[in-house]
């Protein structure tokens, strides 16, 4: 049996979380409590040895990244539009799923951290770090807009490993204060997809995932 592990604050746990749901896998999933260290835990780090989130084990393979984890995913599940074989289709679904998981992801982390983890854990929260992840969700935002503007998913009019990404990449965007609704197009591609049974298995909500904690 596929065993996932992760937590739920984690944003590329939530990332390989909705990416096994949408594409149907058999699955375990497994929470790690990051508080009370069992990402430290010896029988943890022979899953994971760097000890982070998420990791999976399927029947005695385990991988780590959630990039990894995703296309290792997509390749149990086989060919199909949501990641497809075609080089150049599957370039552009890479090419817009890395902007979520390298530009919006990291951007939203650092406030995200900052914001909500900081007050969690007792940390001061670094102002700076704040206004870059900001400026970075402001500078790429409006990029991602335009391209649902003109399509109804990120790589025309199919969802992909694209939209996954990017959809848990703006999971913690409620919490963080990160107004969502002067991006009229991306409001209405991330309404639809929460809206879908796919997400609705991982959480109606994340922030309402949070508070459950």
């Amino acid at each position: 049996m596929l065993k996932i592990y992760g937590h739920f604050m984690s944003m590329p746990t939530n990332k390989v979380r909705l990416c096994v749901s949408y594409l149907g896998l058999p699955h375990e999933y497994v929470h790690v409590d990051l508080q009370m260290g069992e990402q430290l835990k010896p029988e943890y780090l022979e899953i994971n040895p760097a000890g982070r989130v998420p990791a999976i084990d399927d029947s005695g393979f385990k991988l780590s990244q959630s990039d990894a984890i995703n296309k290792y995913l997509c390749a149990l599940s086989g060919p199909s539009a949501f990641y497809p074989q075609d080089a150049q289709e599957q370039a552009m679904v890479n090419q817009w799923a890395d902007v979520g998981s390298h530009h919006v992801m990291q951007a939203m982390a650092r406030v995200f951290f900052n914001k909500i983890v900081c007050q969690l854990i007792g940390e001061t929260p670094d102002e700076a770090s704040i206004k870059t992840g900001e400026n970075m969700l402001g500078r790429d935002l409006p990029l991602i807009n335009s391209r649902l503007q003109e399509h109804e998913y990120l790589v025309g009019d199919q969802i992909t490993l694209a939209d996954i990404n990017l959809l848990a990449g703006l999971e913690p965007a409620d919490m963080c204060g990160i107004d969502l609704a002067q991006y009229e197009a991306i409001t209405k591609w991330r309404t639809g997809l929460m809206q879908q049974e796919f997400y609705q298995r991982v959480h109606t909500h994340f922030a309402a995932e949070m508070a459950g904690g």
